[in-house]
């Protein structure tokens, strides 16, 4: 080969290179001043207006208390949550589910030998209430031992 071939070569691969790196730095550079429209504009100047005098009864569990040593296999809870509400209750041993229809609710609920770790959870009938949870820790130990 000539040696003016190979410096034709070498200078094509070097242009081609250049024009390379500024025509994809130049399509990066388009990419980020494009506008993507996330939301319709319509949608974005309503405001949302929520009730104002809505008041959401605090779950409550009366009894027993959290960390309470029984000498009985199955305790009663009870306590108060919003009318109409789902109520569950898990634990390992068993899981239960009750509809209140009042405002004050109660359940024999079995324990398990030792520690107990009982989940209670409460749902609205409004469908735009967070459930509120409570979970409590009740000790069967038996007296015979």
């Amino acid at each position: 080969m000539k040696k003016e071939t190979i410096i034709a070569i070498i200078f094509g691969i070097g242009l081609g290179t250049i024009l390379a790196f500024f025509v994809i730095n130049r399509n990066n550079e388009t990419k980020l001043t494009k506008n993507k429209v996330i939301a319709p504009s319509g949608i974005v100047n309503k405001t949302i207006t929520t009730p104002v005098n809505t008041q959401i009864q605090a779950f409550e569990i009366t009894s027993p208390q959290d960390g309470v040593i029984v000498d009985k296999a199955s305790i009663l809870i009870a306590g108060k949550a919003e009318k109409n509400s789902l109520i569950i209750i898990q634990s390992p041993i068993k899981d239960l589910s009750l509809k209140n229809t009042q405002t004050n609710f109660s359940t024999d609920f079995p324990l398990a030998l030792g520690e107990n770790t009982i989940n209670i959870s409460v749902y609205s009938s409004d469908k735009n209430t967070v459930p509120q949870e409570k979970t409590l820790k009740i000790y069967y130990l038996d007296s015979q031992l």
